[in-house]
């Protein structure tokens, strides 16, 4: 979502006649697009800012952080400007704000949001406060940008929101309303693009519908779970609102469906109260399930977050120490990963500089004499992989 806010206000300001520079010394305006869900993100994002008010350009803050109620934006900097609603640096900026705009910057794989905001109460995250309440997109204005996109020669959209399995919901705590898969078969039956990825999903939010839907091959054999952890504990903790076993029956269903999926998951280490158990838990959990590979961020508490307040806060060696342990199981499943897929056949979608493209179920293939956006078969073997195989597994 972050990068396709960032992509529409290029466009704009680009729309408007400005012209975009690699160098910031270039710049008369720096734009930051901000990200507060962590700590660190927090600290990367003042960081950024810093760093361009030093060359003496006026520098541009928008994105989530100015949107909290911390945020350091708030107290007038010399050569800064911040907004905390898109709207008014538009109006600041004399641009007009067409939030249906598609920032066609990529001839082969572009986001389209159908979803924004968040209701759900999870203890380490302030998204709900810098996104605001859930909201769907009208299915008409996502399935008339996708047309759009796939006229322009885009051949893949990745369906991306906030919370966006919670599509279809009028408040992402009732779970039990979500209709992506609804969302999914319009698409499927109105356009003609080849290929729909889902972006990050909650899994209380899947359906039984979903199964009947993610059997269609246009749709990508890849699912990215916004998991967490795997200790129940820890997700109780979290306030996630599933537990365990939603997880484990979603890879069951996925894999059953569609044997070769890529399922991938975010991971949290050392959140607050975690034990040594609770760690061995999870990475049991984690490798039961099949998952294929992880990405892992050790616990950054958040102020103004739950999580931040919770007692027995852990040590930063240990929070690294298992993200570590984490790391390292995930570098061995993307390796038994790749290892199945070796000697398929897959459908490569061909990225911008023809020498590499990225399969339906997320595996990046070199390509030798590619065409933007060409869909082209390619059987995978270990001198066409882009990058080698893990090792240290």
């Amino acid at each position: 979502m972050n990068w396709l806010d960032s992509a529409r206000l290029s466009a704009a300001l680009q729309d408007a006649g400005h012209q975009q520079v690699n160098d910031e010394a270039e710049a008369d305006h720096v734009f930051i697009n901000t990200c507060t869900v962590t700590a660190e993100a927090e600290r990367k994002s003042r960081q950024t800012a810093k760093q361009a008010q030093r060359e003496q350009t006026l520098v541009v803050v928008t994105g989530c952080s100015p949107r909290v109620p911390d945020s350091p934006w708030q107290n007038p900097q010399q050569n800064l400007l911040s907004f905390s609603a898109p709207e008014t640096l538009f109006k600041h900026f004399d641009i007009e704000l067409d939030e249906e705009r598609l920032p066609l910057h990529s001839r082969t794989r572009l986001p389209v949001a159908i979803q924004t905001g968040c209701d759900n109460l999870c203890s380490f995250c302030i998204t709900r406060i810098a996104r605001g309440a859930h909201r769907n997109l009208p299915a008409d204005q996502v399935i008339q940008q996708i047309r759009l996109a796939h006229e322009h020669g885009v051949q893949e959209v990745i369906l991306t929101g906030i919370n966006l399995a919670a599509w279809g919901c009028e408040n992402s705590r009732r779970p039990e309303q979500a209709r992506l898969h609804q969302l999914l078969e319009q698409i499927l039956e109105q356009t003609a693009i080849p290929r729909i990825r889902i972006s990050s999903i909650g899994p209380q939010f899947i359906q039984p519908g979903f199964w009947d839907v993610y059997a269609e091959q246009r749709i990508c054999d890849h699912l990215h779970i916004s998991l967490q952890s795997g200790s129940p504990a820890i997700l109780d903790r979290m306030i996630r609102e599933h537990g365990t076993d939603e997880v484990a029956e979603l890879a069951m269903r996925a894999r059953k469906q569609r044997p070769n999926t890529a399922l991938m998951a975010d991971i949290i280490s050392g959140f607050p109260g975690e034990s040594a158990e609770d760690h061995q838990d999870g990475l049991r959990f984690i490798e039961q399930c099949g998952f294929s590979r992880l990405h892992v961020f050790p616990f950054s508490a958040r102020e103004g977050t739950a999580a931040a307040n919770l007692p027995h806060q852990l040590d930063t060696s240990v929070k690294k120490a298992r993200a570590s342990e984490l790391r390292g199981l995930s570098r061995r499943l993307w390796h038994d990963f790749l290892q199945q897929q070796m000697g398929r056949s897959l459908e490569v979608l061909v990225e911008s500089s023809g020498r590499q493209g990225l399969s339906s179920n997320h595996i990046r293939v070199l390509i030798e004499n590619g065409q933007m956006g060409e869909l082209r078969r390619v059987v995978l073997d270990r001198d066409n992989l882009a990058a080698e195989l893990p090792t240290g597994v």
